[in-house]
């Protein structure tokens, strides 16, 4: 409940049917411009293609493609925080792996398009829940328990998992 991990595997071609009619980037022929964004270097022994694991209560460990980073999320105050997000590497990366886990954290790191994104989403809550601290937000993706989900990613339950684990520690 307290911590949570989600990760995705690379399957080989091939081994999975899909309904072409129902995959919207396929359907609609969308494609990714720079495919390098993709590329990445085995170096883990596995087929994991991004972990990304939540320690309770401000710490995340990620690994995307061969980005690799440690974010720590610091409370300054009731109404702030100060982020410290750690790119890693290793000191015997060849030059071209160097720039590959540049190039991915371009993307995913602190200010890569996709967390520019998550940062906007999360500050659009924060506003919301200040505006009106009577109300009440209800999120039922994903049943109301904080089971880990099976067949689907599409849940909340790590976030329930993790307002569980506050309520403990505040004691209410």
């Amino acid at each position: 409940g307290w911590h949570h991990r989600s990760y995705a595997e690379r399957v080989p071609a091939g081994d999975v049917e899909i309904d072409k009619e129902k995959v919207r980037s396929l359907k609609n022929q969308y494609s990714l411009e720079d495919v390098s964004l993709m590329e990445h270097v085995e170096e883990l022994g596995d087929t994991v293609t991004n972990s990304i694991q939540t320690v309770f209560p401000s710490l995340v460990i990620q690994q995307i493609l061969n980005a690799l980073a440690v974010r720590q999320l610091v409370p300054r105050g009731p109404d702030r925080s100060e982020l410290f997000w750690t790119i890693l590497g290793f000191e015997d990366d060849d030059d071209a792996l160097l720039e590959l886990r540049l190039k991915v954290n371009n993307l995913v790191g602190p200010a890569g398009f996709v967390s520019m994104e998550d940062g906007l989403a999360g500050g659009l809550v924060q506003r919301g829940a200040v505006a009106d601290p009577a109300a009440r937000t209800v999120m039922p993706m994903g049943g109301p328990g904080i089971e880990p989900s099976v067949g689907s990613r599409v849940t909340e339950a790590a976030v329930r998992g993790f307002w569980k684990g506050w309520r403990e520690c505040m004691g209410i």
